[in-house]
């Protein structure tokens, strides 16, 4: 028993919850709240009914005893027990009552076998009495923990008239009543008579059982409860998708509809500078007229004004000739009225009527998955690559075979080796909503294995499969960028990230902004231009996407972080240069943790510092000696993993700053590193280096395990010229940008 924990708050429990005061006389219903006994008597003369009683608490309704006296409920020892160690606990500060002439007094013991308080006087008494020479007795100054454990631990006496002092030894099995030995001579002779040290352990497993049952049934029903729970919030969940799924339906007819307004606009103003051309020309010919006109018309009245008789008419044919080569039309041609285009919008009619009278989608509700019916396909069922990212899709059907979709299918798969034994293989599943399960999987080691896969604890057709694993292999897809400011042309292009929507983008450093990029390369947007304001670049470096559709972008040469909305518009920025926990000096790398919390590797200051969402300072990580010169930090798992620029090596902490390892040295082997840029983590939980100096990529385990590498220095496809930033699309395609090749590569 903890003294302690009983002697906290010990006057609360003591308390009758219907007057507040201390217990008098503490009777018990069989709900098991107790009361005093005259507080009951006194509920009990308000409440309904004469033969029960209402519990004053739980509001449970129980028979009185059959003498309709409640003074027969079972009194509550234990409650008795803790007023008194309570009157123990607080003698020093109230006086005792005695036990034998009621006086109270502050100089008290208390016997242990009679369970009584004595004062001075009648302790004295107590004492000289040769029936008592064998009594515990204690003065309660004198009280140590393990006494107040003996006082709990009192006999329990009979409570019959004139019984009082003859204690509680058997259980009447008949009756089903704890007795005294005088109550088993009166009333229980002949009956079956236990002792009531084995009835209780007997009880005690009785009740045990009794409690695990109702324990279990408690904890079923909280299952069930969780389970609702979840339910529920799978129903909330479905709902959000489904309208995210229509959002995003109606985003992209929108797009491609504002795509082609502006190809109309394009034509538009197309037809409008070619017609504005040839009126521009026609304007220049009939103003060189008009000259020409002025200028033989005042040659004209020089002669008739300046000219003799004979004169005039000696020049008169000359004249002729002169006004003969003057354009002598007055106004423009037919030909020119002619070639003037009308521009007209004309409507696609067809269109206009479809989408009014077409919905964008319905809302469709698809039945029970069956395994049975359920298919895998692709090459990554029978082959793989070590470190590399391998694929299949499921795809779920119901009883009739159609191809369905539910939220509650449970997709699993399993891969083994020859033996059986569970390899280290990792699995992942990616729900695509629509019936079908993508499956990627990123083998570690050599070897054949076999892939189990279940949907909803059921093997599905043909199911297991055979895997045979070769070496670690990635081979590039496509680059697209080449130097330049154009749409599309990147200069020193330097971090790299991708949202939930496979968008890629790209910080286009010395064009001073950030351009997006669909996952085939083909652009998007872009917003930024070179500038001190808001939203105003010098030389962006960093960039990270968050769940809330924000865009962070370090802004290296202003020492901030700007915040930008997912289509390109300024909505707050925080740092500012200095070194203090809110300020930053030329900062690197971003990301995002699992609390949504932004990750700043601020270089110049050597730290590593964690921002909330809003820009407000959370904690640092670093310190004297610590870093040299952080250029990116990533959460992984529960670590944050730091590639050290200037020590060529990667430093690993734990979620609350604290230092556990490194791996790494300068060199050019295999693990070795040679100014590490920014990381990233691939599908199968692998570190990616950007091992710039060395013109490669490098995979690692967390513990710093070399796995493989890809890439050699050079400008052809599968080359690298110093890859700053790696990212990973949803298809496990790799992104990385090249700072010297100034372009994007991807890599399956």
């Amino acid at each position: 028993m903890d003294v302690k924990t009983l002697l906290h708050n010990l006057r609360e429990e003591v308390c009758c919850s219907v007057c507040s005061d201390i217990f008098t006389d503490p009777k018990q219903l069989p709900c098991l709240h107790s009361f005093c006994l005259h507080c009951l008597k006194q509920w009990h003369r308000t409440s309904h009914g004469r033969d029960t009683i209402r519990c004053p608490k739980c509001q449970l309704v129980s028979k009185v005893p059959e003498r309709g006296d409640l003074k027969d409920l079972p009194t509550s020892f234990y409650l008795n027990g803790l007023i008194d160690v309570l009157a123990i606990k607080e003698c020093r500060s109230s006086q005792v009552r005695c036990g034998n002439c009621e006086k109270k007094s502050s100089e008290t013991s208390y016997c242990f076998h009679c369970c009584i308080f004595y004062c001075q006087e009648c302790v004295t008494g107590h004492n000289i009495m040769r029936n008592n020479k064998d009594h515990r007795v204690l003065a309660l100054n004198d009280f140590q923990d393990m006494d107040y454990e003996d006082v709990l631990k009192r006999p329990v006496f009979c409570a019959k008239q004139r019984h009082e002092k003859e204690e509680l030894k058997y259980f009447c099995k008949n009756c089903e009543l704890a007795v005294c030995q005088t109550c088993v001579t009166l009333s229980h002779s002949g009956h079956a008579l236990e002792h009531i040290e084995e009835e209780a352990e007997r009880q005690k497993i009785e009740m045990k059982s009794m409690i695990e049952t109702q324990r279990r049934n408690l904890q079923a029903k909280m299952d069930a409860v969780t389970k609702l729970d979840e339910d529920y919030a799978k129903l909330i969940q479905q709902c959000e998708e489904v309208k995210r799924d229509v959002q995003g339906t109606v985003d992209d007819l929108i797009a491609n509809i504002e795509a082609k307004k502006q190809n109309i606009f394009a034509a538009v103003e197309d037809q409008t500078k070619k017609s504005l051309d040839s009126l521009t020309t026609q304007k220049s010919e009939t103003e060189n007229q008009i000259e020409e006109i002025k200028s033989s018309l005042d040659k004209a009245d020089k002669v008739l004004t300046r000219s003799a008789n004979a004169e005039v008419v000696q020049v008169k044919k000359s004249l002729q000739t002169i006004l003969k080569g003057v354009d002598q039309t007055t106004k423009p041609s037919k030909r020119d009225l002619k070639g003037l285009p009308i521009l007209v919008f004309v409507e696609n009619q067809k269109m206009l009527e479809t989408v009014n009278a077409e919905e964008i989608g319905t809302l469709k509700l698809l039945q029970q998955t069956e395994a049975s019916h359920s298919v895998a396909e692709g090459k990554g069922l029978e082959e793989g690559t070590v470190g590399g990212e391998e694929q299949f899709v499921v795809t779920t059907r119901n009883a009739e075979g159609e191809q369905c979709y539910s939220k509650h299918d449970r997709v699993t798969v399993e891969i083994t080796d020859e033996q059986g034994r569970e390899c280290a293989t990792e699995v992942r599943i990616n729900d695509n909503k629509d019936g079908s399960y993508k499956i990627s999987y990123s083998p570690k080691d050599q070897g054949k294995y076999k892939v189990t896969v279940k949907v909803n604890g059921k093997h599905i057709c043909k199911s297991p499969f055979s895997l045979q694993v070769k070496l670690f292999h990635l081979r590039p897809v496509l680059s697209f960028g080449k130097q330049g400011s154009s749409v599309g042309m990147f200069n020193y292009p330097w971090g790299v990230e991708v949202n939930v929507r496979d968008e890629i983008a790209v910080t286009d450093g010395l064009n001073q902004r950030v351009q997006v990029f669909n996952s085939d390369g083909k652009y998007l947007r872009s917003f930024g231009r070179e500038g001190h304001n808001a939203g105003e670049f010098d030389y962006p470096t960093g960039i990270t996407f968050h769940k809330n559709g924000n865009i962070f972008v370090a802004n290296n040469g202003k020492h901030r972080i700007q915040i930008f909305s997912g289509e390109g518009e300024h909505v707050g920025m925080f740092g500012g240069y200095g070194s203090l926990d809110s300020q930053l000096s030329n900062p690197c790398g971003l990301s995002v943790d699992s609390d949504g919390n932004i990750i700043v590797a601020d270089a110049g200051n050597k730290l590593i510092k964690i921002f909330s969402p809003d820009g407000k300072f959370l904690m640092k990580i670093g310190g004297q000696g610590s870093f040299t010169y952080p250029i990116h930090c990533v959460q992984c798992d529960r670590y944050l993993i730091v590639p050290d620029y200037e020590e060529h090596c990667i430093k690993v902490y734990d979620r609350y700053g604290n230092f556990q390892y490194k791996f790494g040295k300068q060199g050019g082997r295999d693990g070795e590193l040679n100014k590490p840029c920014f990381l990233s983590v691939n599908k199968s939980g692998q570190l990616m280096v950007c091992d710039s100096g060395n013109n490669r990529i490098q995979v690692f385990e967390l513990n710093g395990k070399f796995v493989g590498k890809f890439g050699t220095k050079g400008s052809n496809l599968g080359e690298f010229g110093s890859p700053r930033s790696v990212a990973v699309l949803s298809n496990g395609r790799i992104v990385v940008c090249e700072w010297l090749n100034h372009r994007l590569q991807l890599f399956e």
